[in-house]
């Protein structure tokens, strides 16, 4: 029987040699039947022992969308582009995995929780918006920023750069505190003040500013409607 060699088991790397291989395994038994150091191979076109460094340097694949493109190409044989290009493969996969569903109204705060609850157990804070048109449904979804633990640099102008060129005219925003209390921080409260000014100004209308955590969730129009005028 002809035995496949694995990326692990290479001798002199052939990118063409490898792809061949690993393409032949997955058409008689599909992707699943790689192993997490044989994709990032794939993606990366490296061989087996660039991808086994790179993964003993992060710990595991899934805390790939929290790292950054520096911090991947530390790791040699991964050049900035290879890294990028692995962070772009990430986020597809997310994207595939939690497509916006248009059947879905968010009526009320929990809607929006009850859509984004796996962020309640992300590491590092993550931004995001959801626009819905005039039944609350929703068209579209991105995540605008990742940060760390206790949080996220972002501006009004990199939340509203995206959202323009989207056609959004509804927006709620949601992020998420990986300390476990979901209770908004002044500079949650100041924040959300600048994106409804500067969302009046391009005729966005923000509907919400949710936050979820591990200990719940928190509606900002609801739990700051004295220092944020949502209107």
């Amino acid at each position: 029987m002809h035995r496949i060699q694995t990326v692990g088991e290479e001798t002199s790397f052939s990118p063409s040699t490898m792809v061949l291989a690993l393409a032949e395994r997955v058409t008689a038994f599909g992707t699943s039947s790689l192993s997490d150091a044989e994709l990032v191979s794939l993606v990366l076109g490296t061989p087996g022992t660039v991808s086994r460094d790179l993964l003993d340097s992060i710990g595991t694949v899934s805390s790939l969308p929290t790292r950054r493109i520096g911090e991947l190409s530390l790791v040699s044989g991964v050049s900035r582009t290879r890294a990028l290009r692995l962070l772009a493969a990430t986020e597809l996969g997310r994207r595939a995995i939690h497509r916006p569903d248009a059947g879905a109204p968010l009526t009320t705060p929990g809607d929006v929780r009850a859509r984004c609850a796996h962020l309640a157990s992300e590491p590092v804070e993550v931004f995001v918006a959801i626009a819905v048109n005039s039944r609350n449904r929703v068209v579209g979804e991105w995540v605008i920023a990742r940060g760390w633990e206790s949080g996220v640099n972002l501006t009004p102008r990199q939340v509203f750069t995206l959202l323009v060129k989207e056609g959004a005219h509804r927006v709620v925003f949601l992020h998420n505190h990986p300390s476990g209390d979901p209770t908004p921080s002044p500079e949650d409260v100041r924040f959300t003040q600048r994106l409804i000014e500067a969302a009046r100004t391009l005729d966005i209308k923000v509907l919400d500013h949710v936050i979820v955590a591990s200990g719940g969730f928190a509606s900002m129009r609801e739990q700051a409607r004295e220092d944020v005028a949502f209107g």
